[in-house]
């Protein structure tokens, strides 16, 4: 899931307001598809580790597997930095709006 760079600092607090509860709705009704999504990365993640156990793989099997090891932990990451910057961003902006407001 890539970054959506919104520029929340034009955004009302309507708008901050239902972008936050958007996000909310949509980690609600996906959990369920989320969890299993990272619960199938953490798997291959562990499938590989408990890999490299084997004695008999190669220089050249082991450097695949680290490499896939790799790729799978930066997919966990993005997946997870995605959600995150999904909910927390709108939420951050709003609370920056009302800091901004009581300065003034």
């Amino acid at each position: 899931m890539g970054r959506q760079n919104h520029d929340y600092a034009n955004w009302s607090a309507p708008e901050l307001r239902r972008a936050e509860s958007e996000a909310d709705r949509f980690l609600t009704g996906n959990q369920d598809v989320i969890q299993e999504n990272l619960e199938a990365t953490v798997t291959v993640l562990n499938r590989l580790v408990k890999s490299l156990g084997a004695s008999q793989m190669t220089l050249d099997e082991r450097l695949d597997c680290f490499a896939r090891i790799a790729e799978a932990a930066r997919a966990l990451e993005e997946d997870a930095e995605g959600f995150f910057s999904l909910a927390c961003e709108p939420v951050v902006a709003r609370l920056l709006t009302q800091v901004e407001t009581r300065r003034r």
